[in-house]
């Protein structure tokens, strides 16, 4: 009875506490975004090594943007790093996730670095993932060559679960932007945010993804949008939200930790591949290849729960893209839940004579399982109308067979975003066709139109449809999946187990939809 009795009272104080913490951040007001003091992107330094590379094809292709892709993990972190060394004068990034992991610390490392020859490093980042990161980031803007900011943080930095479902209608907007820009000459935009997963180096998952670098007319453009949200009411200042102090003995042994680990991971097996990477030699020899043509970064407003309009969102500038197509229109979409009104507007474009097809993630390749039960809902009225729908495998072994980037994991999943229209002209960047993009989350990305790119993107996407997806039907009235490598017909999800069905299951059963 006494042990009965105490975990009664010790259930009994939870909750009190509980019921405290939740009616103190209730009278909580509307935060005061505190002031800043605005900075904004330098201009070129035509005179940099890294201009002078570049400029016989600046000025050979004036007025145009040109582009390389980046498919390989690899290769994607590769190319930061090469950038990130090559900077003399500034280095804007701006991520939804930075983990701190090999990846991430290799990308720290060179950040550190060119601060310390001078360069200016301004890091925008979600508050939403940086959960425990206060320090570390304070630590880093003792650097006076470095700023970090945060996007619509949580003011209050302990009890943030709390504090995040009490204030779930401000908290929920969240800044899925991606983009590392360097000396306003060079970025990166695309899909990829900062860790482990995305640039082939994770035991667990490794995500299929897609970046461009840029240069040309296009990167004022990013370097514009980057000082648009560094500036907004919406981010704030990393010391404007704790009292943290760093102490001279704290800097001194963070350094040697950091002196150590560099040590400890300087023949790594993953440091090896990058060393392997042929896209060095590309850019010692400078003979990278690069597409040219006319750009359009297309983002989001920071506080974009007020830009709803038809006109004046990401939404719309993708709507007036893909109407363009005459031929066909192809969605890679890792998240793909297109609503009542997407899924019309997709029937609507194969009735108008269209071909449509659809790339996602299967049950089996998806991170997200309430993204896939909004998907499912619509899974069966888009093939019956014509839509094509594939979903990429989760199999290793299939991946390992056919020289995929995607190995080396128990897992691959697909985290690109692209579009492409008529093998003409594509879309790069951070936007899911799913309602979180679409009204939640601010987004951004490249349009460019050049065939020679398009094609070879819609050419190796539609080569491996057979080796990494399922193609869909329905059968009878039922959706069925096709094994079109193995000529297996699977009348439930592949892969993906009945427990993992079942969740989905109970999920869909939920009215959720406006948030995915």
């Amino acid at each position: 009875m006494k042990a009965a009795g105490s975990v009664k009272l010790l259930f009994s104080k939870k909750l009190l506490l509980c019921a405290a913490l939740v009616f103190l951040f209730g009278c909580q007001s509307t935060p005061q975004y505190p002031d800043k003091t605005p900075t904004y992107a330098f201009k070129q330094q035509t005179q940099s090594a890294l201009f002078q590379s570049l400029k016989a094809d600046l000025e050979t292709h004036s007025g145009l943007t040109g582009v390389v892709p980046l498919s390989d993990g690899v290769d994607a972190l590769i190319a930061r790093l090469a950038l990130v060394k090559a900077a003399t004068s500034s280095i804007d990034l701006q991520y939804y996730i930075y983990r701190a992991d090999e990846s991430g610390k290799l990308l720290l490392w060179h950040l550190l670095e060119a601060a310390e020859r001078g360069v200016r490093v301004r890091l925008l980042l979600d508050d939403m993932a940086l959960k425990g990161a206060d320090n570390s980031l304070v630590m880093l803007v003792s650097h006076h060559n470095i700023d970090v900011r945060l996007y619509n943080p949580s003011f209050e930095r302990h009890f943030r679960t709390l504090a995040f479902i009490n204030h779930f209608s401000r908290l929920n907007h969240r800044m899925h932007n991606k983009s590392l820009t360097i000396d306003n000459t060079l970025t990166v935009v695309g899909g990829r945010n900062i860790g482990n997963e995305y640039f082939s180096n994770n035991a667990d998952v490794d995500f299929g993804d897609f970046d461009l670098v840029a240069v040309g007319d296009v990167v004022n453009e990013v370097s514009q949008q980057f000082d648009l949200y560094w500036n907004a009411d919406l981010t704030v200042d990393i010391n404007a939200l704790t009292d943290i102090q760093i102490t001279t003995l704290q800097l001194a042994e963070a350094k040697v930790e950091v002196e150590q680990y560099k040590l400890q991971h300087s023949d790594s097996a993953y440091i090896k591949r990058l060393l392997s990477s042929q896209l060095i030699a590309q850019i010692e020899d400078q003979t990278l290849p690069w597409y040219w043509g006319k750009a359009q970064l297309v983002y989001d407003q920071p506080d974009k729960q007020h830009h709803q309009s038809e006109t004046d969102n990401i939404l719309a500038d993708l709507s007036l893209f893909l109407a363009q197509a005459k031929r066909d229109v192809i969605i890679v979409s890792p998240y793909f839940v297109p609503t009542r009104a997407g899924a019309a507007s997709l029937i609507k474009a194969v009735e108008s004579g269209l071909e449509v097809t659809v790339i996602t993630n299967s049950l089996a390749a998806t991170d997200v399982l309430a993204v896939h039960a909004g998907y499912r809902t619509y899974r069966q009225q888009l093939l019956e109308a014509g839509v094509k729908l594939y979903e990429v495998k989760a199999d290793l072994e299939l991946s390992k067979r056919n020289g995929s980037s995607w190995s080396g994991s128990s897992k691959s999943s697909l985290h690109a975003k692209t579009f492409i229209i008529d093998s003409s002209a594509i879309f790069v960047g951070s936007f899911n066709f799913d309602p979180r993009s679409a009204w939640l989350n601010t987004e951004m990305g490249l349009i460019i139109k050049n065939q020679t790119l398009a094609t070879g993107v819609f050419n190796g996407i539609t080569d491996n449809l057979v080796s990494k997806t399922y193609r869909l039907s329905v059968l009878d009235d039922e959706v069925v999946w096709h094994n079109d490598e193995t000529q297996q017909v699977m009348f439930s999800e592949p892969d993906s187990g009945l427990w993992r069905q079942f969740l989905v299951d109970c999920i869909a059963l939920l009215p959720i939809e406006s948030q995915l």
